[in-house]
């Protein structure tokens, strides 16, 4: 995997994410992943900084229950050596809600050893939180 540019680990990530284990190739096992804010919060339980593929894992779990993918566009990924950076569109049904989540999205990542050592993304949380409030 080492031989894998950026954007290409980010790609086989991004289409792996369905079957954890292989998505989780792709991650470094010194890996810092940050879901919108570095701290957890009380205004989402998705929030927060996860670390090494565990925390990938508890991630990505997190994602798997809740989030039924309807679309997922990736629009542009930019990259150099060591770096990604893609934006896209997303919408995904909340199961605990049933109501629809709809955002751009934004990401960079940092590739180490044919893996993402770091991957930030970015989302629009008002309509995540709004998504999950039962009316």
């Amino acid at each position: 995997m080492s031989e894998m540019k950026p954007d290409q680990v980010l790609l086989q990530y991004f289409h792996n994410m369905v079957d954890i284990d292989k998505a989780l190739r792709y991650v470094h096992h010194d890996a810092t992943f940050i879901a919108a804010f570095e701290k957890e919060t009380d205004r989402h339980y998705f929030y927060g900084t996860y670390y090494g593929k565990e925390g990938v894992r508890t991630l990505l779990s997190k994602f798997q229950k809740d989030l039924d993918t309807q679309q997922f566009e990736i629009r542009k990924i930019l990259a150099d050596e060591t770096t990604a950076f893609a934006w896209g569109r997303f919408k995904h049904r909340i199961r605990p809600t049933g109501k629809m989540f709809e955002s751009y999205w934004a990401m960079v990542c940092e590739v180490e050893d044919g893996t993402i050592k770091y991957f930030r993304g970015f989302e629009d949380t008002g309509a995540l939180e709004a998504a999950y409030r039962v009316d």
